[in-house]
């Protein structure tokens, strides 16, 4: 038994390489090789060696299987070839180089989680949807994923330069694309040239300018616009949301169990409000996480945040590499009879966002008061929490 599986055993083998600036190009952008690159400044004294070591060893013998090889790239000496392919310094990252495309792995260091998610990996950037399996394999990424879904004449220049664009987003945002007027007016588009933005948790739609129709106009506006405002957190998007935001960027965490009553009352509240916020997308982040998907993962944020998060509930703006946050105060919703209250708790919870980008609220000041409740129902009291 190996990682809790019956029959997995680790054969033995030693499989990685390293690859350095001379051997790097011609190995990773080689015709035809599918290679996998970690990148680490791991020392052999560092306490993380073995449990690298492993996640290597056991992912190698599998993707060997499927035409991978595996290569390791030390950070702390190739500093040209980690600017080279855009690695923070003492970032432990992991590149997929297939067919000409990079492809950056965002997910946690599990063999398990990995080569589920490698067998995933689309054979090319755009996923033309011509048939109900490919509708609904678009639809399917609804919440998880940002979808781009353009509709061109087959074979034109403009396809070819979405496609072109595509490569540089792949294993981030999904691109789809129709090539004929019977899906294209079933996904909502009329217009050949037509190109719609898909962010989880919104209703409609970003339409790009209609002047967009070369590979960098279409790169330049899925850079702006690509980052939800809600963003779950999975096993495969770990690192690429759970990260501190940028200088001008607010980051809202929300801990809510989707198999309780109030977790689902919230989750629901919390789609409302990002639709609501849709405005702040690239400048606020609301991270939705469900305790259960990371049982291991609770006393380190209770310990990090000073929260309880089984007790119910809760959301603040965070500062993650502090370990510290400003959290909202949950008796001003009512969970427990959302609908009833629905209205109400729209309205508390969007001021508090309202208060943060105003940067009335703010990690300088944990002090700041909460903002008032709604007043109460009209002709009713309201159900004290």
């Amino acid at each position: 038994m190996f990682f809790g599986f019956p029959g997995l055993k680790y054969d033995g083998v030693d499989r990685t390489a390293e690859l350095n600036e001379k051997t790097f190009n011609k190995t990773a952008f080689a015709k035809g090789a599918k290679t996998v690159v970690f990148f680490s400044d791991v020392e052999a004294d560092d306490d993380e060696l073995d449990q690298y070591e492993c996640f290597l060893q056991l992912s190698a013998q599998f993707v060997e299987r499927r035409g991978y090889k595996v290569y390791t790239v030390n950070t702390t000496k190739e500093v040209k070839l980690r600017n080279q392919e855009e690695v923070e310094k003492g970032e432990d990252t992991i590149h997929v180089y297939k067919d000409g495309y990079k492809i950056e792995y965002y997910g946690i260091i599990d063999p398990d989680t990995f080569t589920s998610w490698i067998l995933d990996i689309p054979d090319e950037p755009v996923t033309i949807i011509n048939s109900k399996f490919d509708e609904d394999e678009f639809e399917d990424l609804e919440d998880t994923h940002t979808r781009i879904l353009g509709f061109f004449e087959p074979g034109s220049k403009a396809l070819k330069e979405y496609e072109e664009a595509a490569e540089d987003f792949m294993g981030e945002v999904e691109f789809y694309a129709v090539v004929d007027t019977f899906w294209a007016r079933r996904l909502g588009i009329v217009r050949v040239g037509e190109v719609h933005m898909y962010r989880p948790f919104e209703k409609e739609p970003l339409v790009a300018p209609k002047s967009h129709d070369t590979e960098e106009e279409f790169e330049d506006w899925v850079e702006k616009n690509h980052e939800p405002v809600m963003a779950k957190l999975s096993l495969t998007n770990y690192f690429n949301v759970w990260k501190d935001p940028e200088e001008d960027e607010k980051l809202v965490v929300a801990f809510c169990d989707e198999e309780t009553e109030e977790g689902r009352a919230m989750f629901k509240l919390l789609k409302k409000v990002a639709r609501m916020n849709s405005q702040y997308a690239g400048t606020l982040e609301i991270v939705l996480i469900d305790p259960d998907e990371f049982p291991l993962m609770i006393d380190e944020w209770e310990s990090m945040f000073g929260v309880e998060i089984e007790a119910g509930p809760v959301i603040g703006l965070v500062d993650i590499s502090e370990r510290e946050g400003v959290w909202f105060d949950m008796a001003q919703l009512n969970l427990e009879q959302p609908k009833k209250y629905q209205t109400q708790n729209l309205e508390v919870l969007d001021s508090w966002i309202d208060q943060i980008m105003q940067g009335t609220i703010s990690l300088d000041d944990d002090d700041e008061p909460p903002p008032p409740p709604p007043p109460p129902a009209k002709g009713r009291k309201r159900k004290e929490l």
